[in-house]
């Protein structure tokens, strides 16, 4: 199996269960690890062959910075449905959504979830 993964990209959004978090925002962090049987750009050297990662960036981008709702949880799962959307040649994706400056009195770097999804799911 083929993978290209997105690492630790950067977005501030509104997504959270406070007031504050809605109105203020935050940074999001989100990784995107793409599934492939084969990538026939890997062959080809050909650019339509492969997924185009600046087109799932901007997918990605548009979710997280127009997003409301509360859970990173949600998110995640929207961004995956998202990402399946731009090639037929994604098996599966899955996005990590890290938050870290969630709203949790204590000492962490990041409160995260995991969410893959397959196709046809």
């Amino acid at each position: 199996m083929d993978h290209i993964v997105m690492s630790e990209m950067r977005f501030h959004g509104h997504v959270g269960v406070f007031p504050e978090e809605k109105e203020n925002g935050q940074i999001f962090i989100v990784s995107c690890d793409m599934a492939f049987d084969k990538i026939p750009g890997a062959v080809t050297d050909k650019l339509e062959d492969t997924v185009d990662y600046a087109v799932v960036y901007d997918v990605i981008k548009q979710e997280v910075t127009t997003s409301r709702c509360d859970l990173i949880e949600h998110l995640a799962y929207e961004i995956a449905g998202k990402v399946l959307e731009v090639s037929d040649l994604i098996k599966n994706v899955e996005i990590t959504v890290s938050k870290p400056e969630a709203p949790v009195n204590g000492n962490f770097k990041t409160m995260l979830t995991k969410i893959t999804r397959e196709r046809g799911e």
